[in-house]
């Protein structure tokens, strides 16, 4: 599914969801990542190449290009995750 801002794609074995921002080609992980926790996500892994967390809905995991992974096979679950991160986490970026 397209949006102006990102796309949201359903991956392989309909088990996750990607949001791909449209406009954003990097990220500051550190910033970005204490957004997600400062909303009560739990941090389960930090490094280089990926931030990973556990919350109520789904696990996410988050990449420096922008990109987050969604673990929830509810496309619901996905967009509503999908608009937070465009909208607060990603927002000045």
């Amino acid at each position: 599914m397209s949006r102006d801002e990102y796309l949201l794609e359903m991956c392989s074995g309909r088990a996750a969801w990607t949001v791909v921002p449209e406009q954003i080609e990097t990220i500051d992980l550190d910033i970005v990542s204490a957004r997600i926790e400062s909303e009560g996500w739990n941090c389960t892994l930090r490094n280089r190449l990926c931030c990973t967390f556990s919350g109520e809905l789904a696990d996410i995991t988050l990449y420096p290009s922008g990109k987050l992974l969604v673990k929830s096979g509810d496309r619901g679950v996905a967009a509503t995750i999908a608009e937070q991160h465009m909208h607060v986490w990603l927002a000045e970026f």
